[in-house]
């Protein structure tokens, strides 16, 4: 058993590289600038796009998450409305698609006022009303965010506990609102109660609730909020971040992976169970990519890539997500099998990206295709059954 999620309704976040049509990914030899964002995965659904930037998405589709017009699942990849994109972000049971444009769709249980006077569910993609186009978007749990092309970052849905960081606390919807601070942010990640974003420099800076240090400012406090965005403490600068339900991960510039935030089923992979209020070091080297879970679930898990492509997770393994045998317990409430410390997923593919859904994983290779291991009960895994995995298996996805 779970514990409950933080919100009912509305992945993670890489820098990306954008989509050339009839293009092939080259993988993530040298940083993970390199990688792009064709995948991406809600609470129990996946979207990827195929080289002409047509989006499909497969799994929970009740609330139209599979923006195909319909309100049902579909274990196979069935093809968006829309499109063609540059770009995906999915987060709970919403997903965006970024056009060439740089106008954006989204479809699902889109955060509030998304889509100008328009409400949600939409079960086709919808246009986000904003005052920018956007180079990038990234979906949270009931927010949204994305970095202008002027790069100033705007944030919509709840301000509740701060998460749109536009210096505001109330819990009332309000359209696309730039976040305070007038930071220049590269690339921006929507988790829970609040996001990330880094700055041209590398500093990183977050923003909303610190229930458990998720700010990594150094302490936790129930009733610290940070409505605008604060600097994330210890110098270091990083080349990626990304958010999860109540923690953060990144890359530093030096090559380290580093968390910080809740760690009740190890999610920080630092070795133990505890919280950290401040960047800690993941129990192990060499990864060019980080990305965090669900934004649905206190218990999370958390995946990487190597240069090679080859991935490793940690954090809650009750579905398979992890790919590979968790070997511990945690989570004291609801105990569940975990590996706090990464852990190499089975069959040695290399990825050039990933997607993390609340209980599922999905990677895409080289080529395009993807393979994807977890929980299947809504056909998220897109390979046609329902049948739950703790192995990669492919996907019915073209590319």
């Amino acid at each position: 058993m779970r514990r409950p999620s933080f919100v009912s309704g509305c992945c993670a976040l890489v820098v990306a590289a954008g989509l050339a049509a009839c293009s092939t990914d080259t993988g993530p030899s040298a940083a993970a600038s390199r990688l792009t964002e064709r995948l991406a995965a809600g609470a129990n659904f996946t979207c990827a796009l195929d080289h002409a930037g047509a989006a499909f998405c497969w799994g929970e589709g009740a609330s139209g998450q599979l923006g195909n017009g319909a309100a049902f699942e579909s274990p196979m990849p069935v093809r968006v409305d829309g499109g063609p994109y540059l770009s995906l972000a999915a987060g709970g049971d919403a997903a965006c698609g970024l056009h060439f444009d740089f106008s954006v769709d989204c479809w699902g249980v889109v955060p509030a006022e998304c889509c100008g006077q328009a409400t949600g569910p939409f079960t086709t993609p919808t246009p986000v009303v904003a005052p920018v186009g956007f180079s990038h978007v990234s979906l949270g749990a009931g927010i949204g965010c994305g970095i202008g092309r002027s790069s100033d970052t705007y944030c919509w849905g709840s301000e509740l506990l701060g998460a749109l960081g536009n210096g505001e606390q109330s819990d009332t919807a309000v359209p696309p609102a730039r976040v305070a601070g007038h930071h220049r942010f590269v690339s921006v990640s929507a988790g829970v109660f609040g996001g990330c974003g880094l700055d041209a420099a590398g500093a990183a800076w977050c923003w909303g609730a610190n229930l458990f240090g998720e700010l990594g400012t150094g302490s936790a406090d129930d009733n610290a909020v940070a409505t605008e965005p604060v600097a994330v403490t210890g110098g270091s600068r990083f080349a990626q971040i990304t958010v999860g339900a109540a923690y953060a991960c990144g890359i530093t510039t030096s090559g380290t992976t580093a968390c910080w935030g809740v760690n009740d089923a190890g999610q920080l992979g630092t070795g133990n169970g505890d919280d950290q209020t401040a960047p800690a070091p993941v129990a192990a080297s060499g990864f060019v990519a980080v990305f965090a879970g669900g934004k649905n679930n206190v218990l999370d898990h958390t995946c990487a890539l190597d240069a090679s492509g080859a991935a490793s997770c940690w954090g809650a393994d009750d579905q398979g997500q992890l790919g590979a045998a968790a070997g511990a317990t945690c989570a004291s409430l609801q105990p569940v099998p975990c590996a706090m410390s990464p852990v190499a997923v089975e069959r040695g593919l290399a990825f050039t990206t990933l997607a993390l859904g609340d209980t599922h994983t999905c990677g895409m290779v080289a080529d395009g295709h993807v393979y994807c291991w977890g929980l299947n009960s809504s056909g998220q895994l897109g390979d046609g059954t329902t049948t739950t995995t703790t192995t990669p298996v492919l996907s019915a996805f073209t590319p």
